[in-house]
């Protein structure tokens, strides 16, 4: 993972920490102005907390820092980061076909035969058309963890 990046601000503090230790005492002013000279060059997170490795408190607040989130690849279909193929497609068609036209059918044919297994079979078949184009997604996240 990417290195967080300094502020203007958190050098700021950190030079000020400095300041404080080289006032108490803990620095001579050749370290002082080592130690300053690189908190101004700093542009890592790393750079300034190795300034205060032997140092006691103050430090800088660095805790406002966030570390980058990994960049996700965006599918509109699959929000969670899911890549359809074509076997999903159909699944997909099929359960909303089995819900638009088998459940009407089935509806009916229970009313007018007492054929009410009908609903069954027309629910079950939409589902398992959707559970299966779950199962089928490819997620494309692993893919981004293992490279």
């Amino acid at each position: 993972m990417a290195e967080i990046r300094v502020s203007s601000a958190e050098r700021a503090d950190a030079l000020a920490a400095l300041g404080e230790h080289h006032s108490n005492g803990r620095l001579t002013p050749s370290e002082y102005e080592l130690r300053c000279r690189r908190a101004t060059d700093a542009v890592l997170r790393p750079e300034l907390e190795a300034l205060f490795d032997d140092l006691p408190a103050p430090h800088p607040d660095l805790s406002t820092s966030v570390a980058p989130r990994r960049a996700v690849p965006a599918y509109p279909e699959w929000p969670g980061g899911r890549e359809r193929s074509r076997a999903t497609r159909v699944l997909d068609a099929v359960g909303v076909l089995a819900l638009l036209v088998g459940l009407p059918t089935a509806i009916v044919l229970t009313v007018a035969a007492g054929l009410w297994w009908t609903i069954l079979v027309a629910v079950g078949v939409a589902v398992l058309a959707m559970v299966l184009g779950i199962a089928f997604t490819k997620d494309v996240t692993e893919g981004a963890a293992e490279s």
